[in-house]
């Protein structure tokens, strides 16, 4: 007769498709404890290690002894299609309910009343999720037979991506009978999230570490390169590096223009990010597990559920914001090869985008402040919508806020079908854990500053970084060495080929299609309609990306230090025009006005005007002064803010095709209103142009 580890052994060369000779180090001793133990365990284990292993396998041990179907708690929507497949190879019946595919979740639901189903995944906002509970509560926990929380740093504020929703968790977690096994899985949990994590689910909690560095991996960084020096070492690096592998960008305009960057110097590669269709992203996955591209260059949309064991090099192309972050993406490299590179490349916006972060870290106190004061004006309570309309903040900061105020153990709101209602429980803001949390950021900025300038092992310093007392200097990372990971040589060529690539770049602007909440009643818009046909903007054009390329860099002296656009620009912009030929023809060119800077626009308007032969003509006044639009973080008061704020002067020939001229494109809506307005007035199809856009969207 098989024993148990004989069995389980069994399973995992099913589910692995390989003969397997053993276990690594710390599986089965894993697996042992939650089958035949039934223990909780905190699993630390490094990227690759085979976390999922233990699950899957112990899940096929319980389920043939009679226990009930594993629940796998997941920050992502999908386990990555292979571990999907490897399950159902060990004969798992693995089912998911998220948002992605309601259509299957009636089938689901029956499955689990009728004890059908092996492995349920789900998010953990579907623990708070009356249907749920309704369909599924009941015949699920009553004979669970095993709780897994995978990535279970998210169940930690101290954590790098701490996710509110699974401290619903912790409450699940204290109603279980001590006969179910608990097995909470991460890559990436420092000591204090460790005991964090351990508080939450309670002190049984055993905790299995093992060491976090990977003996394949190359370690290298650049600091202080600017935009286009960047775009040149990749260009040079990426055909030098290993197999295929991932380049991480921090917006989705950098995903695209380093793509197509590379695409341009004869590499193969693509952009991965959430603006992109579901099947075109799994696609693109696909593609990068077959090596069909050398290189996806991805933002956080390729999540920690994406495995590749072969990945050859992972390339950062800004910084992260700490260097748990870093790990949890340089780790997908250099799993089943024998040599992997992994190169942080430092840029100069890097300290702008941690200081968003480290402002985020709890919603603030006045955005606190903010919401319950709506919500305590209104008797009926306000939707997501009517809640922009009154407080100024971007959705994510939005969202993020009423999760935070949602989830308190007793909560000042709560949800009533599509609207947000105060309760009666009052609130007191954690100023000294805010306090705390950004304390906690800012040491982790340090630290990854201080990682970068390797000035001691890299891979020691991560694993130090994420609690491995054990780590030594590794010998292969440019600190050990000496010696970069990848030698390019000289690439001043490349560096002026990328400034014309992104001096070059075609930046379109798309005409917005829907008004925000809350409309313009003064202009007459109504709220949160579609933006009628005959008032929308054709598709526009705009010079450069905002400090991005020689354009860029020089258009932002020119508007903030020199308050006048020069003749280069002007010359630029007309042969931008001439390239473009949009038809029919624009034949005037009006300018948007500023009260701070009444002649800055105008002026280039002006001269453009001039050098294209067109005419130039004024038919906006302004009626009041208005706030910087940087100051308004949402649509609805980006919109507002211009409120009867313009006046349109008709003129002669309005009729016929123009082009309307802004110096900056961000949010899209001066262009949007003024646009509207002019054609409500009665002018001709009209195509935006500016000189810079900001957005990091494209």
């Amino acid at each position: 007769m098989q024993s148990m580890r004989e069995r389980a052994l069994h399973i995992l060369r099913q589910g692995t498709g390989r003969w397997a000779d053993d276990f690594r180090d710390g599986q089965w001793e894993a697996i042992e404890a939650l089958v035949e133990k039934r223990e909780r365990i905190l699993l630390v284990r490094r990227t690759g290690w085979g976390k999922s292993v233990v699950y899957f396998v112990a899940t096929a041990l319980l389920r043939a002894a009679g226990a009930g179907p594993t629940l796998i708690v997941s920050p992502l929507l999908s386990l990555m299609r292979n571990q999907l497949e490897a399950a159902t190879r060990m004969g798992l019946r693995c089912y998911r309910i998220d948002s992605s595919n309601q259509d299957e979740w009636d089938g689901a639901y029956r499955k689990v009343q009728e004890n059908e189903i092996d492995v349920l995944l789900i998010a953990p906002e579907r623990l708070n999720n009356v249907k749920f509970h309704e369909e599924a509560g009941e015949a699920l926990f009553a004979k669970l037979g095993m709780l897994v929380v995978d990535e279970a740093h998210c169940i930690s504020d101290w954590g790098h991506d701490f996710r509110p929703h699974y401290r619903l968790i912790a409450n699940f977690v204290r109603f279980l009978p001590m006969s179910v096994p608990v097995l909470a899985t991460t890559a990436t949990a420092d000591g204090p999230v460790v005991a964090d994590v351990r508080d939450q689910l309670g002190e049984q909690v055993t905790i299995s570490r093992g060491p976090l560095g990977r003996d394949s991996l190359h370690l290298d960084a650049f600091v202080d390169l600017t935009y286009t020096e960047r775009l040149a070492w990749l260009a040079a690096a990426i055909p030098k590096l290993p197999g295929s592998g991932i380049i991480y960008t921090l917006t989705q305009r950098d995903a695209n223009l380093v793509a197509d960057w590379l695409m341009s110097r004869g590499i193969v590669a693509a952009a991965y990010h959430s603006d992109i269709e579901n099947n075109e992203r799994e696609e693109r996955e696909q593609a990068l597990l077959n090596d069909h591209v050398k290189v996806l260059v991805a933002t956080s949309a390729l999540a920690m559920g994406f495995d590749k064991p072969n990945i050859g090099f992972v390339v950062h192309f800004q910084s992260t914001q700490s260097i748990v972050h870093y790990y949890q993406q340089v780790g997908r490299a250099g799993r089943a090869v024998d040599r992997a590179v992994g190169v942080l490349l430092g840029g100069d916006e890097d300290d702008d985008i941690f200081e968003y972060f480290v402002k985020n870290a709890l919603p603030s106190e006045s955005l606190v402040d903010a919401i319950l004061g709506a919500l305590g004006e209104s008797q009926e309570g306000l939707s997501l919508p009517a809640m922009m309309a009154i407080v100024n903040v971007q959705r994510s900061r939005m969202d993020s806020a009423l999760e935070f105020l949602a989830l308190q153990t007793y909560s000042p709101i709560r949800k009533a079908g599509s609207r947000w209602v105060r309760t009666a429980v009052s609130f007191e803001y954690p100023v000294e854990k805010a306090r705390k949390l950004a304390e906690r950021r800012r040491a982790d900025r340090a630290a990854m500053i201080e990682y970068a300038k390797a000035r001691s092992c890299m891979m020691a310093a991560l694993g130090h970084s994420l609690g491995d007392e054990h780590a030594a200097p590794c010998g292969r990372c440019f600190a050990c060495t000496g010696k970069h990971v990848v030698e390019v040589g000289n690439i001043e060529e490349l560096i002026i080929a990328a400034e014309d690539f992104v001096n070059r770049r075609d930046i379109r602007l798309k005409a917005k299609k829907r008004w925000p909440s809350g409309g313009l009643p003064i202009f007459g818009f109504q709220s949160y309609t579609n933006i009628a046909p005959e008032l929308q903007a054709e598709e526009g054009r705009s010079l450069a990306l905002f400090q991005v390329g020689t354009i860029g860099r020089r258009l932002r002296n020119e508007k903030y230090e020199q308050n006048h656009f020069s003749r280069e620009s002007v010359v630029q912009a007309a042969e931008l025009l001439r390239k473009w030929a949009p038809q029919p023809a624009p034949e005037w060119i009006a300018p948007m006005l500023s009260t701070r800077h009444p002649r800055l626009v105008p002026e280039f308007a002006k001269e453009l005007a001039a050098e294209v032969g067109i005419r130039y003509v004024e038919p906006l006044r302004k009626t009041r002064e208005t706030e910087q639009q940087k100051g308004m973080e949402n649509s609805s008061f980006r919109a507002k803010n211009l409120d009867g704020s313009l006046e349109v002067i008709p003129f002669e020939g309005m009729e016929r095709p123009g082009l309307f001229v802004d110096d900056m494109y961000d949010s899209g809506w001066t262009v949007t209103v003024a646009v509207a307005l002019l054609r409500q007035a009665g002018a001709g199809p009209i195509y935006p142009f500016t000189l810079s856009k900001a957005s990091g969207r494209e």
